[in-house]
């Protein structure tokens, strides 16, 4: 159930990125322009969808976007963002974000980035979304714009196509893929939060009613044995810690099960989980066996 409810956070992570869970990004240690590594998806992949994230390892707050097909549209608070027609010309265009600090200039009432004497023109800003980061800017790239001459040694490469598409472009450049980070956190279940927590606090409470009535049956078998005083107490804390190990044994298999056959943002988040609905499991029942002992004085002071 955390799983999930941490799955549906990680598809909205995935959305505000712009980018499919099929994302991988590589490294070109070459001094090869951007715009030949263009030319050659242009050329070779014409027919496939694909879109480029290249991230400056320099200015590590700017991302250059280029698509051959329709970009995967990030939400903007206003204007727009990179349309096809975008990457085909010869001037390259700028979407903010709302925390990107860059220094502005205002022509009839238009706003434009200089960078290196080159004039971009800013045609969105993006909504907030504590999902990403918020003060990096995006600038589009295609063959014929200025931000394609920059070498492909200064980026990392984040491509989003089809798995086969990016590995034969990868093993073309005979580069390494790797996971984005926002795609490890992706998960591709989409169930609402509610339903879940709704589970967990019912889970949850059927494992402290067995546990209730683990302890009365240890009770029940305390009272057969009819043993009294330090004699009792020190079966029943025998039997119950017998009951906690156990307990935390399969708390733990539950835990090495889950690794590897669900989704978490952080294994923290598991091990807290576990953890403390161990603890609850360990209250109730000492709760249950504090209760029963008690009970158990009342009547034999009442028989008296």
């Amino acid at each position: 159930m955390l799983s999930n409810v941490e799955s549906s956070y990680a598809d909205e992570l995935l959305e505000a990125h712009g980018l499919t869970n099929d994302t991988r990004y590589f490294r070109i240690n070459s001094d090869e322009k951007i715009s030949s590594l263009l030319k050659y998806l242009d050329k070779k992949y014409a027919h496939h969808q694909i879109q480029l994230h290249l991230d400056n390892n320099y200015e590590k707050k700017q991302v250059l976007v280029w698509a051959n097909h329709a970009a995967t549209s990030l939400p903007t608070e206003s204007g727009r963002y990179f349309a096809p027609d975008d990457f085909k010309g010869q001037i390259s265009f700028a979407v903010l974000g709302p925390a990107a600090k860059l220094d502005l200039l205002d022509v009839q009432n238009n706003k434009y980035i200089v960078l290196n004497s080159n004039y971009y023109s800013v045609i969105g800003e993006l909504k907030d979304y504590p999902q990403m980061e918020m003060d990096k800017y995006y600038l589009s790239t295609g063959v014929d714009q200025p931000t394609a001459k920059a070498k492909l040694k200064n980026y990392r490469i984040v491509i989003d196509a089809a798995p086969a598409v990016i590995s034969k472009i990868a093993k073309h450049y005979h580069a390494k893929l790797h996971v984005p980070s926002f795609v490890q956190e992706h998960h591709r279940d989409r169930l609402s939060v509610v339903p879940d927590i709704l589970m967990l606090v019912a889970f949850l409470l059927l494992g402290m009613l067995t546990n209730m009535m683990l302890a009365m049956g240890i009770k029940r078998q305390a009272r057969l044995t009819r043993l009294h005083g330090d004699l009792l107490r020190n079966w029943v804390i025998n039997r119950s810690a017998r009951l906690f190990l156990t307990e935390a044994a399969f708390a733990f298999a539950a835990y090495i099960f889950l690794r590897w056959h669900a989704f978490y943002s952080t294994y923290g988040s598991l091990v807290i989980t576990m953890t403390v609905s161990w603890l609850i499991m360990i209250l109730t029942f000492c709760g249950m066996i504090w209760y029963l002992m008690r009970k158990d004085k009342k009547v034999v002071k009442s028989t008296k």
